[in-house]
């Protein structure tokens, strides 16, 4: 699985660079979220798109028949071709491969802030502003409440870990008394 997912890094890496070329990156950007959301809810469609046994062409038609009024002609094109090429299945893998182009080239870094609590806005705003002046980079906050960190944040920006959770502490005091 992990071969496949490689293999699919050069599609998302040519959707993007034709993306660029148009000037569509933010545009493309935003489809492709709103059909990889169609891809995950609708596991039905995509057995459908990956079975060996129904045609090329009949799944070009009924892709066609469901979006061809809805996307631009290129995307629809990228669509079809990515079906000629037995990949559209995987479309919301090529689209992290198109976002991981998009990120680099805007110089954005995606951030996993895991809280105990709800954050304020406040709280995130400054926290997106502290992040972004120390990576130097636009920052992409997601933010995850696990209750069971019981206070604190853990916030993790590519290789990058800050752990600053009550549970965390518990276990380094526990790795003590333990050794």
């Amino acid at each position: 699985f992990r071969k496949m997912v490689e293999s699919l890094q050069p599609y998302g890496q040519a959707l993007y660079d034709v993306a660029k070329e148009t000037n569509k990156e933010a545009e493309y950007l935003h489809i492709l979220e709103e059909l990889c959301r169609i891809w995950k809810r609708e596991k039905d469609f995509v057995l459908v798109l990956s079975h060996p046994k129904i045609s090329k062409t009949k799944k070009k038609k009924l892709l066609m028949n469901l979006f061809s009024s809805q996307l631009d002609p290129t995307l629809m094109q990228t669509l079809l071709v990515f079906t000629e090429h037995g990949v559209v299945f995987a479309l919301p893998k090529i689209f992290e491969a198109y976002q991981k182009c998009y990120q680099e080239d805007h110089n954005i870094e995606l951030v996993l802030v895991k809280s105990a609590s709800a954050l304020s806005a406040e709280q995130v705003d400054s926290l997106t502003k502290m992040l972004e002046k120390k990576l130097q980079k636009k920052v992409s906050l997601t933010v995850k409440i696990e209750p069971e960190l019981i206070a604190g944040l853990r916030v993790q920006a590519g290789n990058l870990v800050l752990d600053n959770t009550l549970l965390s502490s518990l276990e380094k005091i526990k790795e003590k008394i333990t050794s």
